[in-house]
């Protein structure tokens, strides 16, 4: 198996308008999802961690303030996904990584097992990662070291997916990720997590 070094990028960057409070320091089992997230990314050791935060920097920042996880401040972070998506391939680059995994900290349902399994994948198969739940393909992925240049020049609320699945492209690699489904994207999604409640993921070990 190959040895490529990857960088994982917690994005935690946006307002949450949708939701209507601040998904990054949402609490839910006294813990706040980016907090939860970054500890999960560490616990999964395939690579450096950062997080990227824009509002509410300052707060954000202080709950991960303890952790092993490098912070990088996203000023243009009203533009949309496409800006956080900017600094963390910056990040990367500038840390000459083979590939950039993409966790959006309102995954609250992943796990450092969703994690390896996707590192795992692209080890053997170098190439751009996608988790799939269903018939949705989308983040936790991994966007290879080839495709930063292009990432660095996205421009609004726009994801990395018209680069990773460009038809002059190998068609990125799909691995099983049922958790990857469930986000705290709308009011909706937090009713839905409280009337369904599972566990949360019990600390330390973020599974």
């Amino acid at each position: 198996m190959s040895n490529r070094t990857l960088l994982v990028a917690v994005l935690a960057a946006g307002a949450s308008r949708r939701l209507g409070t601040s998904k990054q320091l949402l609490r839910i089992d006294g813990e706040p999802v980016l907090r939860r997230q970054c500890r999960v990314a560490l616990a999964a050791d395939v690579g450096a961690v950062v997080a990227v935060v824009g509002c509410q920097a300052v707060q954000c920042a202080e709950v991960i303030a303890d952790l092993r996880v490098g912070v990088c401040v996203n000023t243009e972070w009203s533009e949309g996904m496409a800006s956080s998506l900017r600094v963390a391939a910056t990040a990367a680059l500038e840390r000459d990584t083979d590939g950039l995994l993409v966790l959006p900290c309102d995954l609250y349902r992943i796990t450092r097992l969703d994690l390896r399994a996707l590192h795992a994948a692209w080890q053997k198969d170098g190439g751009a990662c996608v988790s799939r739940d269903l018939d949705q393909t989308g983040p936790p992925a991994i966007i290879p070291a080839d495709c930063y240049g292009r990432v660095r020049v996205l421009r609004g609320d726009t994801g990395a997916r018209p680069i990773l699945f460009d038809p002059q492209r190998a068609r990125p690699l799909e691995v099983d990720s049922p958790r990857a489904g469930f986000d705290l994207d709308r009011p909706s999604d937090l009713v839905d997590y409280m009337a369904h409640k599972t566990p949360w993921i019990s600390r330390p070990s973020a599974q």
